[in-house]
C-alpha cells in the first residue's frame, strides 16, 4: 500500500457498521469526496456488516477486526476494487486493554466489546499509522478515543463526528461516556448549529473543540433515478406521500399515519415508508393503518441506499421526527427538487428550511397540523423544485469536503508541528 502523494492527507474513518443510517451514509459520501480529491481514506468497521454495498466508494482501503464479517459485504467491496484486510486481536492483548481502559474511565463500566473495539483501532493505527482519525456514533467515537489511547506514542489526532441531539438520543450510559471521552478528542463534528449546543450543554465539551460541518447531500448513482421501485411511483396513479427512517420512536409513525388518515379524508394520496424496519414495527404500523382504515393506502417497504428512485417519483416527502440532527433524508428530498413537509425537530430541520422558506414545519406531535401541511402542499402551496435544488447545493459534497479537508488537515500539521 502506498502513501498518499505529499500536501495529501492519510486519513482513518471508523464505523461501527455499515448498518442503513444517515451517519453511515455520509461517512462514505466524505470517504468519497476525499479520494476523489487524491487523499488516502481507510475505514475501519467494526463489525463487517450492514445493508450498504454501492455506496462503498471505489479506492477505499477496508479495515475490520478478525472473525464473523458479511461474506456477501466483502465480496462486493473486492467487486469494486476495494482492498480489505482483517486485523488479529490476541487473548493476551486483550487481557491488557481492558485493565488500560478501566484505569483510563473510572466510574465507567468497560464491556468486553468496547476492549475489543478499542484494540482494533489501536491494532490499525499502529499498522497503517494515518495522519488522523475521524469516527462517527457513540460506538465508534469511543473506539476512536480508547484506540488512541492504546496505540501509544505517535497515535494521531481524533476528530468525533455527533449526528444526532445528544440530549435525546443518548441514554444515560451513552451520555455518562461521551462526558467522559468527548472532550479528550482534539475535535468534535457536529452536524447543525442546534446540535453543536447541545453537545456544549449535555456533555460539557469545550466550546472551542466544538466544530459545524453539514451533512453533504448524498449524490445519486444514476441522474434520472432508474426504475420506480413500487407500483404506487408509476405515472398514474394517487400522489405518493414518502417517509423515510428507521426503528426509533423518534420517527414517530403513531403521530405520521394520524395525520396521513386526517389527511385521507379530503384528499385521494398515498404513503410509501421506506427503511430499515423489523417485522414487530411493520406489523405495528399496518396494524395502526388498520384501526384508521388507511390500510390500503400504505406501503411498508424496506431498506434501499437507492433512496433518489423514491423521491424523485413522490409527490410529496413527509418527515416527522421528535429529535434530529441534520436529516440526511430531508437534504436529498430538496436535492430531487421534491416537496418537503416537516416537523420543527430539534435540531436540523429548521436550519435546512429556512425557518420554512423551503418547506412547511409543524410543531412535533402535532398531527393536525401535520396533516394540514400535507394538504397545502399536496395542493400546490409549495416553492418550485428549482428553488428546492438550489437549497440543497448550499449543502453540497464539494462544501463538506472543504470543511472536512481543513479540518482534517488543520489537526495533523497542528500535531505534526
Amino acid at each position: 500500500m502506498t502513501d498518499p502523494p505529499p500536501g495529501r492527507l492519510h486519513a482513518g474513518f471508523v464505523l461501527s457498521s455499515l448498518a442503513g443510517g444517515g451517519a453511515e451514509r455520509v461517512t462514505l459520501e466524505l470517504a468519497g469526496l476525499l479520494i476523489g480529491r487524491g487523499h488516502r481514506v481507510d475505514l475501519l468497521l467494526l463489525r463487517c456488516a450492514g445493508p450498504y454495498r454501492d455506496a462503498v466508494p471505489r479506492g477505499l482501503r477496508l479495515y475490520r477486526p478478525r472473525g464473523r464479517a458479511d461474506r456477501g459485504l466483502l465480496r462486493h467491496c473486492r467487486a469494486r476494487g476495494v482492498e480489505t484486510r482483517a486485523l488479529p486481536i490476541g487473548p493476551l492483548a486483550a487481557a491488557r486493554a481492558w485493565r488500560a481502559l478501566r484505569r483510563a474511565a473510572p466510574g465507567i463500566r468497560v464491556r468486553a466489546g468496547n476492549v475489543r473495539d478499542a484494540l482494533g483501532v489501536a491494532r490499525y493505527l499502529r499498522e497503517t499509522r494515518p495522519r488522523v482519525l475521524l469516527s462517527a456514533l457513540p460506538r465508534a467515537n469511543a473506539a476512536a478515543i480508547w484506540g488512541a489511547g492504546l496505540s501509544g506514542a505517535g497515535a494521531p489526532p481524533v476528530a468525533v463526528a455527533v449526528h444526532t441531539n445528544v440530549a435525546e438520543a443518548y441514554d444515560a450510559a451513552q451520555r455518562a461516556r461521551a462526558r467522559l471521552l468527548y472532550p479528550r478528542a482534539d475535535a468534535v463534528v457536529a452536524v447543525s448549529e442546534g446540535a453543536a449546543g447541545e453537545i456544549v450543554r449535555t456533555l460539557g465539551v469545550p466550546d472551542g473543540l466544538v466544530h459545524v460541518v453539514h451533512n453533504p447531500v448524498p449524490e445519486p448513482p444514476h441522474p434520472d433515478g432508474g426504475e420506480p421501485p413500487h407500483p404506487w411511483l408509476r405515472e398514474g396513479g394517487p400522489p405518493v406521500i414518502l417517509s423515510v427512517g428507521g426503528d426509533s420512536p423518534a420517527k414517530d409513525y403513531g403521530t405520521l399515519l394520524e395525520a396521513f388518515a386526517l389527511a385521507r379524508r379530503d384528499l385521494d394520496a398515498r404513503l410509501v415508508v421506506v427503511g430499515d424496519l423489523p417485522a414487530r414495527r411493520r406489523a405495528d404500523l399496518l396494524a395502526q393503518a388498520r384501526r384508521r382504515g388507511v390500510e390500503r393506502d400504505l406501503a411498508v417497504l424496506g431498506f434501499d441506499e437507492r433512496l433518489d428512485r423514491y423521491l424523485r417519483r413522490a409527490a410529496l416527502f413527509v418527515l416527522c421526527s421528535r429529535f434530529e440532527a441534520l436529516p440526511s433524508s430531508l437534504l436529498e428530498a430538496l436535492a430531487c427538487g421534491t416537496p418537503v413537509v416537516s416537523t420543527d425537530a430539534p435540531y436540523g430541520p429548521s436550519e435546512i428550511l429556512g425557518g420554512g422558506r423551503w418547506g412547511a414545519l409543524v410543531p412535533v406531535g402535532d398531527a393536525p397540523a401535520l396533516a394540514r401541511a400535507v394538504a397545502g402542499a399536496l395542493g400546490g402551496d409549495r416553492p418550485p423544485a428549482e428553488a428546492l435544488r438550489r437549497r440543497a447545493a448550499d449543502f453540497s459534497g464539494a462544501r463538506a469536503a472543504d470543511a472536512y479537508e481543513a479540518l482534517l488537515a488543520g489537526l495533523a500539521d497542528a500535531r505534526a508541528a
